[in-house]
């Protein structure tokens, strides 16, 4: 699978609007980053700094991922865009369109970045509509476990 890392502004303001539309689904989340003008302003601004270190890291970590999709039988996502935010919870996915989304501020380190991404990555894989929230997580946390994903993470 490839990924092509993206920071847009539509889709940042798009999450802003999800967050304040729907703001009671968050609010029990204990990763949330709630949108603030600086926060927005600083990720437009360093969106390059941003992009730069999530690709290195993608790039360091792609061949083992891949080896770990495939040795575990999961779908090959093919091509993949993910979208860096600023805020919002750690990450999410879009079946939609074969795309994730990830916060690359407040992410304690490159480990839980690299596990966000990983994360959404095996929702996508693992999708089925008839599953709930919590079936699919558990679903996610069993593959996290695997040994293959545990040598990366």
């Amino acid at each position: 699978m490839n990924l092509k890392f993206v920071y847009s502004p539509y889709q940042e303001v798009k999450e802003v609007l999800n967050l304040l539309l729907h703001k009671s689904e968050y609010l029990d989340l204990r990763s949330v980053v709630w949108p603030t003008a600086t926060k927005l302003l600083e990720l437009a601004v360093n969106s390059n700094k941003y992009l730069g270190k999530i690709q290195t890291l993608w790039i360091n970590h792609s061949e083992e991922i891949n080896k770990a999709f495939s040795g575990l039988g999961l779908k090959d996502l093919g091509f993949v865009t993910c979208f860096i935010h600023s805020i919002s919870c750690e990450g999410w996915f879009n079946v939609s369109d074969n795309s994730i989304h990830v916060r690359t501020t407040n992410t304690g380190g490159d480990k839980e970045l690299l596990n966000t991404i990983i994360h959404e990555l095996l929702h996508l894989s693992t999708f089925h509509k008839d599953l709930s929230y919590e079936e699919r997580e558990k679903i996610v946390d069993e593959y996290l476990k695997r040994e293959q994903f545990a040598r990366i993470l």
